[in-house]
């Protein structure tokens, strides 16, 4: 297993590096490389119900992810992530329960305003899922899609917010759904070093 996660490295860091050369600039190339640690928490929310108050406060207790990301790119980038998620939640019968999750999404993104100080991004692509107490093992199944926006502040701290989308689900129904029903919204901070 740490086999495959140190090939799947590589690969993604070739790929990013690749993307990163491959930007025009009037100024003499330079490979643009950020990394840096990464925390945050997903939120069960739709439109016609927000969370407030209590259901809020009982959505964050126990609900965080940390781990880090890799950024290859200044304007158009590539950008692997590796989260470690931890869910309280309870079961059927009540009764709480504790869930682990290695998330591994991988995001193209475009910064479209950089004033300096402020700059704002749009991404998206796969995010991978596995359950902490299952043995690893690769499907289809466990990979989603995010779209998401966010705000860098002084190219030094990020911020994300993504939907995750749900597979096999028109856009259209997506964005009818999220309306009535909710879905998972993933809030980050992370440090560009």
């Amino acid at each position: 297993m740490k086999a495959k996660i140190f090939l799947l490295s590589l690969l993604l860091l070739s790929i990013g590096y690749q993307l990163s050369a491959q930007e025009t600039t009037d100024e003499p190339k330079k490979a643009y490389f950020k990394f840096g640690p990464k925390f945050g928490l997903d939120l069960n929310a739709n439109l016609q119900n927000l969370p407030t108050g209590t259901q809020l406060t009982d959505q964050l207790k126990g609900n965080y992810q940390f781990g880090g990301f890799v950024q290859f790119g200044r304007k158009l980038y590539f950008q692997p992530e590796f989260m470690y998620a931890v869910v309280n939640t309870t079961d059927e019968q009540d009764q709480p329960m504790t869930l682990e999750f290695y998330k591994v999404p991988v995001h193209v993104g475009l910064k479209f305003f950089d004033i300096g100080l402020l700059s704002l991004h749009v991404s998206g692509g796969a995010i991978y899922t596995h359950t902490g107490k299952e043995e690893f093992s690769f499907s289809k199944e466990k990979i989603s899609y995010q779209i998401g926006a966010g705000v860098d502040v002084f190219d030094f701290i990020t911020t994300d917010i993504r939907y995750t989308l749900k597979n096999g689900v028109s856009l259209a129904d997506q964005i009818s759904d999220f309306t009535t029903n909710g879905g998972i919204v993933n809030l980050t901070v992370g440090l560009k070093l």
